[in-house]
């Protein structure tokens, strides 16, 4: 038997050796007195090593590969989603909107913009095609046609196949792993192109008879898709030597969003009398396919869900699957709103690189997303409410341990709460948990001595010079009304529950603050009266964490923005958000103080 110092699990080449080696060298073994290092049983051992070796990773990933939890490779994965009935995401082709005006050269009462019109656009050093994805009629007023089109990257391709109902493992793979697969229109040509039929794409068998011009999209192998038919029972099957002819655009994916400058490619029904474009929406919504990673988190909740929207998860998988340039979203019952709205479901959507969502992306998701509701549910898309966080730190460094300059730990400190922001919060639902980050501040850098961190959370109020502004400002977590600090200057001491940022008020600067029993006025911050109550103008509610400003006039502002930072001082360290709150930490708002020290 091996001796008790062999490792079953570790299995790289080195230990695998070394296990044989043990095992040969035991008392009872003829080969103890072996030098297995200049011995051509060494060459023996290596070989027997190598094959467990391969063995034993062959072994691994099968396994792995077994489960959507461990699989490592795409298909694996999109195996699995397949039991799931779960389609991955394709590619997304950037969408936007346009409009422009076209003077016919000739008398005409109608103008037709043909499906794959084609507009160029630049972003960067490259060019970017973006068509029409179906017909547009578009009337003659005052002998000047005016069209708003909504433009899609990419261009159509198509694929055709010949029917053969022998070959029953016939598959019709799409050769572009990049297709948008919104944009596949499916025909089937039969009886010599006598008979033309559209086929349409159905994501269950409900409403499905014999009859039906359906077809079922799977995903296959190396990241492509295919389209399956039916077989007269569930669906139409095309006849034997039908054409089918699927056509469909490739994109991109995510590199012509932001464009914002469209040139049309040619003339438009041979009308080249075509004013200057105008952008209405630039280019967004651009992305590549599925990543592994949402694969696996979608498809079981997606198989949950059943395409249909029930609970408040529901709708947020649904979203989230279904287009990729939302970031975060968030849904909660009318009956957890305040007040109640029975009926109702709230949504709140977040989009990559802008603070909410468009107008025309809220349309976009609410017809996407009602289809898919009960009728007794009505789904209300309301913008996020950002509650910003300012942080501050003071670090002390022993310079005796490092190399780096104190600008060099500001940096370091700086980009490591910017990573904490990423990857923990700048999304719904989330909390800033304090002692992780102290912790992660802490490691950043091993001549770290310590760190002193203060998190304010604030809301930015937008308020109109000598406009009278009321309005209820809940943050969602409770407030405490006493707290005492002293930081360096960079925070003042006496902080009270709720303060602002700086402003002018009949003629003197002034700022907000409670009183630490309710109530909320304008307070003077200058001269020799500084921190003197001028007026109330409003309440505080500490448990509930909520400000009323019932009547505020500002004067002028003393800093640029167009708004004025309300600070609340938290009563518990960690900041936890629900509904429709986005916690997040801009950049600007990481302070550091670094003192270098030696020990």
């Amino acid at each position: 038997m091996a001796n008790t110092s062999v490792s079953l699990v570790d299995l790289d080449f080195e230990t695998i050796k070394t296990n044989l080696k043990n095992y040969l060298k035991r008392s009872d073994s003829p080969f103890k007195d072996v030098d297995f290092e200049g011995s051509n049983v060494s060459q023996l051992l290596d070989v027997l090593s190598y094959n467990t070796y391969l063995n034993s990773y062959y072994l691994n990933m099968v396994g792995s590969e077994m489960f959507l939890d461990t699989a490592a490779l795409r298909d694996s994965v999109v195996s699995h989603a397949k039991e799931l009935n779960y389609v991955p995401r394709s590619f997304r082709s950037a969408e936007a909107q346009i409009s422009f005006n076209v003077t016919p050269s000739i008398p005409m009462t109608a103008l037709i913009i043909p499906k794959g019109t084609s507009f160029t656009a630049k972003v960067g050093s490259n060019n970017y095609s973006f068509t029409t994805n179906d017909s547009t009629v578009v009337s003659i007023s005052n002998n000047v046609f005016s069209a708003n089109l909504t433009i899609y990257e990419g261009s159509y391709v198509t694929d055709s196949f010949i029917y053969n109902s022998s070959n029953t493992s016939q598959r019709f793979v799409l050769s572009n792993s990049t297709v948008d697969t919104r944009s596949i229109t499916t025909i089937i040509i039969e009886d010599n192109g006598a008979s033309t039929l559209i086929y349409t794409r159905a994501s269950s068998f409900l409403g499905l008879t014999d009859t039906s011009q359906s077809y079922f999209l799977q995903a296959a192998e190396n990241a492509q898709y295919e389209i399956v038919f039916g077989d007269d029972v569930v669906g139409r099957r095309p006849k034997n030597g039908a054409v089918v002819s699927i056509e469909y655009r490739v994109s991109n994916g995510e590199l012509p969003n932001g464009a914002r400058t469209f040139d049309v490619d040619g003339s438009i029904s041979g009308q080249a009398n075509i004013s200057s474009i105008t952008t209405i929406t630039p280019a967004a919504g651009g992305a590549v396919n599925e990543t592994i990673e949402s694969i696996k988190f979608n498809a079981p909740r997606h198989y949950q869900n059943q395409e249909r929207a029930i609970t408040a998860s529901d709708f947020e998988t649904l979203l989230l699957a279904n287009f990729p340039e939302i970031q975060a979203v968030a849904a909660y019952g009318g009956e957890d709103a305040d007040p109640p709205q029975y009926g109702k479901v709230f949504i709140a959507v977040d989009d990559f690189n802008i603070d909410g969502a468009s107008e025309s992306s809220k349309a976009k998701y609410n017809k996407f997303i009602k289809a898919r509701s009960p009728l007794a549910i009505d789904p209300v898309f309301i913008d996020p409410d950002f509650i910003y966080v300012e942080v501050q730190c003071l670090v002390r460094y022993n310079t005796n341990l490092t190399t780096l300059q104190t600008s060099d730990i500001s940096t370091l400190i700086q980009t490591t709460v910017s990573t904490y922001n990423t990857n923990k919060l700048n999304g719904f639902k989330k909390t800033l948990r304090y002692s992780k980050l102290l912790e992660d501040l802490n490691n950043s850098q091993d001549s770290i001595v310590s760190v002193d961190l203060y998190t304010v959370p604030y809301k930015k109020l937008f308020v109109v010079p000598e406009v009278e502004y009321s309005r209820i400002i809940d943050f969602g977590f409770p407030l405490s009304s006493t707290y005492t600090i002293s930081y360096d200057d960079i925070v003042e001491a006496n902080i009270k529950a709720v303060y602002s940022m700086n402003f002018t008020y009949a003629g003197r600067l002034c700022n907000i603050q409670d009183d630490r029993a309710g109530k909320i006025g304008i307070y003077t911050a200058d001269g020799e009266d500084k921190n003197t109550l001028l007026i109330n103008i409003g309440s505080v509610d500490y448990t509930a964490g909520r400000v009323v400003i019932e009547s505020l006039t500002v004067s002028s502002y003393t800093h640029t923005g167009g708004h004025f930072n309300l600070f609340v001082n938290p009563l518990e360290k960690d900041i936890s958000t629900t509904k429709n709150y986005i916690l997040t930490i801009p950049d600007d708002d990481i302070l550091v103080n670094v003192v270098a020290i030696q020990e």
